[in-house]
């Protein structure tokens, strides 16, 4: 279902000002039919006020990004709603006439009634639609990224392997200088490289699994791994405490990706370490420190975004497997420039008690 443009909403949401006009007219018109006074004069200005808030919901109406078929459910739900307080006015009115009570102010109790019912189901019929919506659009994202996920996983890798196979056969044929195959060999281990690693995301993002995972061990051995890599670059282990953190069974190969990232982005002479620590609470901190100037800000404020633009991107998909690694394993990714260049991964310390509120709050 496809959400409608921002600024191109359909006549519906004029049924809210179309009701905040009649509230005023039957606001008046009960003033008129009461007699003036002081109090009647007060109970017009609650009518008055409430109606008043069916303005704005028009106007939020307007600006939501609510399909038509979504406003009409809104409109709809409203008219229900103000419908039944008007008749649960009556009711109460009935109620008491049966039981020999005076009735009094019978008529405001309805419009009255009647206008906070309209007021209280615009705005909640207005959330009630944009959820349903919201829904229905991640559960068909779900279903895209499953697609996705089919095509990269099959699909576009098998096609790729077939291309690679065709240029391994034609290296054999011009010989290993030929620039060009080297140029399409070079942009096609790329595209294998970004194939894998949106697989290796999606996987992530499927999964829930979390494990207790010695947090000493798995930098170790994701600073071995990057040392193998990388034999020429100065790849060190700070101090480390012990620490056993709750994590996704993918955190070494987040740690791997922010030490290769350190090493891949700056110059030959850059230093890098990893070390833990466990400072008193509920969190453990994986650093990874380089000497060289940081991760760009145009990289970092990718993730305080909710998704990525046209004019803001991070440049590949390292630092996103870090990030949902890092989420699915309920942590979060801190970066620090001030004295080179920083990335503290917090995690959840798995021998740490949490109080029930945390659990409450799912924190």
């Amino acid at each position: 279902m496809g959400a409608r443009a921002r600024g191109s909403s359909p006549a519906i949401h004029w049924w809210f000002y179309a009701y905040a006009v009649l509230g005023v007219v039957a606001g008046v018109a009960y003033g008129f039919l009461a007699g003036w006074t002081l109090s009647t004069a007060l109970e017009v200005l609650i009518v008055l006020s409430l109606a008043s808030t069916l303005v704005y919901s028009g106007v939020d109406a307007r600006d939501r990004p609510l399909s038509a078929r979504g406003l009409a459910r809104a409109v709809g739900l409203t008219t229900a709603t103000g419908a039944s307080f008007a008749l649960l006015a009556v009711a109460i009115a009935a109620i008491w006439l049966l039981e020999g009570h005076p009735v009094v102010d019978a008529e405001f109790m309805v419009v009255f009634g009647m206008w906070l019912g309209l007021a209280v189901g615009a705005q909640a019929s207005l959330y009630v639609a944009a959820s349903e919506e919201k829904r229905t659009r991640l559960a068909d994202l779900v279903k895209l990224l499953t697609m996705n996920q089919r095509v990269l996983r099959h699909n576009l890798r098998n096609q790729l392997s077939v291309v690679d196979g065709h240029l391994q056969n034609l290296e054999r044929d011009a010989g290993t200088d030929d620039h060009d195959i080297e140029v399409a060999r070079h942009h096609l281990e790329k595209l294998l490289e970004t194939s894998e690693s949106a697989r290796r995301i999606l996987n992530i993002w499927e999964s829930d699994e979390r494990r207790a995972l010695d947090a000493a061990a798995v930098v170790a051995a994701a600073a071995e791994r990057a040392q193998d890599d990388y034999p020429d670059a100065d790849i060190g282990l700070g101090a480390s405490e012990d620490a056993t953190v709750s994590a996704h069974p993918a955190l070494e190969d987040a740690v791997y990706e922010l030490l290769s990232n350190a090493v891949e982005h700056n110059d030959d002479d850059v230093s890098v370490s990893a070390s833990v620590r466990n400072p008193p609470g509920r969190e453990v901190v994986i650093e990874v420190a380089d000497t060289g100037p940081g991760v760009p800000a145009s990289e970092r404020q990718v993730f305080d975004q909710p998704e990525e633009t046209s004019l803001s991107h991070a440049s590949g998909l390292g630092l996103w497997f870090v990030y949902w690694t890092v989420r699915e394993s309920g942590g979060r990714v801190a970066f620090d420039d001030t004295s080179g260049g920083q990335v503290s991964v917090r995690l959840p310390d798995a021998d740490g008690r949490q109080s029930p509120w945390a659990s409450l709050l799912g924190r």
